[in-house]
């Protein structure tokens, strides 16, 4: 493994499976949220779907996720884990939500509806891309 400059912890890779549960919840979470028409909700449950995702990728692969308070350092760590282009090319649904979670969660304006639509397709398109890898 290559070395890493982010903060990890080594996780037993048969932990992957927890993240990965964690990632449909949020994930069907999301998707309730948004037939609701709870815009908020998408977004944060989309940023926390895909951030779980990523975790379980990393723990199956490589036995480590990120610990960063960082949350761009997820990113920052799967690309450095997985150099191939795929990876980096899926890796940007994971950061445009990532980029997004300051606003969500701390800023005054709320979510509009078609952002939370483009949230959910990143959402969407990166756990299905982790879970193309995970089998």
């Amino acid at each position: 493994m290559p070395k890493l400059d982010v903060p990890t912890k080594t996780i037993n890779k048969s932990q992957y499976k927890n993240y990965l549960q964690k990632a449909n919840e949020f994930f069907s979470a999301m998707r309730d949220a948004y037939l609701d028409e709870i815009w908020n909700a998408v977004a944060l449950n989309a940023v926390h779907a895909a951030v779980s995702a990523n975790d379980a990728f990393c723990t199956y692969h490589y036995g480590v996720r990120c610990v960063s308070p960082k949350h761009a350092d997820a990113v920052k760590l799967l690309i450095s884990l997985s150099k191939d282009e795929e990876t980096k090319k899926n890796s940007t649904h994971l950061a445009w939500l990532i980029n997004r979670k300051n606003l969500v969660e701390y800023e005054a304006r709320l979510f509009t509806a078609k952002e939370a639509e483009t949230a959910t397709k990143h959402a969407e398109r990166f756990l299905r891309w982790v879970k193309s890898k995970l089998s």
